[in-house]
């Protein structure tokens, strides 16, 4: 090693410099860079005997799983929590994240939480108002330097661990404040070594940025097993629990909760949650399908449109794609009769939720359609496809599973009323 061993690592993407750099060259981001000290953690590379192994004489049993007890929470981790598994949980500020693990913990009997934000008698209140189970005998610390969180650990002897959060943590071998580089690195590699040493199920809470991506090196999401994401709206009551990374099951899957005044509830039928039930079909809605993992949600998508007075109209999107509602809008007003060079278009999706799912097209189209000509859709109806350049609608294998969950509900599909329609050119008769 060199004496000069400091490097400049970029804060968004963990690309490595010598010198320091205004721009990242390989993600573009601004003044990302921030010194660190290349020889963190090589004299804590393993250097006991290693053993071969061949492949068919390795153990290929399914894994012991733990229950959280949430079934939307073993749903999210492919069935529950593995022994020696590391959970990067993030989240906005307030969005739920330490209510959320608390009552996570709350159903183990071994179990400690490691405020190194809030005080004692913070996490106290919390707990007492989330009338845990195990209010009594749950086990909080307070710490902040990583070294004396590791010997109580060892102490206490706990099955599973929360530090909340990782970027307040520090190690005093490590020069620079917490939350940089360096530091988050050389205390996230002595948690997660320490736990797979000693089979600990490990909880890091992570601060997110201002663009909502975790804050610190990427190497963080890399080092852990699962990365999960705590989506929703402050204002609004229901939270998505998101899975981005899962060495041990599918990271398709979501769980849906309600924040209440006595914590995280679990909302077993979300369909029932993003759609109202009203009499009549107002104007400008039209209900979807969307598909998380093998879970299949009804929504409600919203369209507003409105006359402009500016050369260039507005397309806001809430939800769903800004891009794809241009898109939708170009082939609506080149296939159809319905002009929208002149006119605001608005789209959403009721209650805060997030979806990229291509068979929205057509109820985005068909919401669009009837804001534009002020005339509700029929009752009990629910659209599903995707909506080519060529003005196509396609629908594709899961169809068929999707027409089930509508019938079990008490909705009928957009082709079994229409099953003459397959072009947007011919949506006008959907109107009449």
């Amino acid at each position: 090693m060199s004496k000069n061993s400091k490097i400049f690592v970029c804060n968004s993407c963990s690309y490595e410099s010598l010198k320091w750099m205004g721009q990242c060259p390989n993600c573009k981001e601004w003044n990302t860079f921030d010194e660190t000290d290349a020889s963190i953690g090589v004299e804590e590379i393993g250097g006991s005997e290693l053993k071969l192994k061949h492949l068919k004489d390795v153990s290929d049993e399914a894994l012991e799983r733990i229950s959280t007890g949430f079934n939307e929470f073993d749903r999210v981790l492919g069935g529950g929590l593995v022994p020696s598994g590391v959970v990067l949980i993030s989240g906005e500020p307030g969005i739920g994240k330490s209510t959320l693990l608390m009552q996570v913990i709350a159903a183990s009997s071994s179990s400690l939480y490691v405020s190194a934000e809030e005080s004692l008698q913070q996490v106290a209140l919390r707990g007492k108002r989330l009338k845990l189970s195990n209010y009594e005998g749950l086990q909080i610390l307070s710490g902040f330097e990583v070294g004396s969180i590791i010997r109580k650990i060892k102490e206490t002897n706990p099955q599973v661990v929360v530090i909340d959060s990782i970027q307040t943590v520090y190690s005093e071998e490590v020069r620079g404040l917490p939350g940089g580089i360096a530091q988050i690195k050389a205390v996230s590699s002595k948690l997660i070594k320490f736990a797979k040493e000693h089979g600990v199920i490990l909880f890091l809470v992570g601060q997110v940025t201002k663009e909502g991506a975790v804050a610190g090196p990427k190497l963080l999401e890399h080092l852990v097993d699962i990365v999960l994401e705590l989506q929703g709206d402050q204002k609004m009551d229901f939270r998505i629990l998101r899975c981005l990374k899962n060495r041990f099951g599918p990271t398709n899957e979501i769980g849906v909760f309600e924040m209440t005044e006595e914590g995280m509830q679990e909302v077993s039928n979300p369909s029932l949650y993003f759609l109202e039930n009203k009499e009549k079909q107002p104007v400008g809605v039209c209900p979807g399908v969307i598909r998380e993992g093998d879970r299949l949600m009804l929504i409600e998508m919203q369209a507003l449109s409105s006359k402009t007075f500016f050369p260039l109209p507005k397309r806001v999107a809430e939800g769903v794609s800004r891009t794809r509602l241009e898109v939708l809008a170009a082939i609506i007003a080149k296939y159809t009769k319905f002009d929208l060079y002149d006119k605001d278009v608005y789209l959403n999706i009721a209650g805060g939720l997030k979806a990229s799912e291509p068979l929205l097209d057509l109820p985005a189209v068909l919401a669009i359609i009837s804001s534009v000509v002020g005339k509700s859709l029929p009752d009990n109806m629910i659209a599903f496809g995707e909506i080519s350049l060529t003005g196509q609608i396609r629908v594709n294998k899961r169809a068929v599973q999707m027409e089930k969950e509508c019938k079990r509900l008490g909705y009928s599909t957009f082709r079994q009323k229409f099953p003459q329609i397959s072009h947007v050119g011919q949506l006008g008769l959907v109107f009449k």
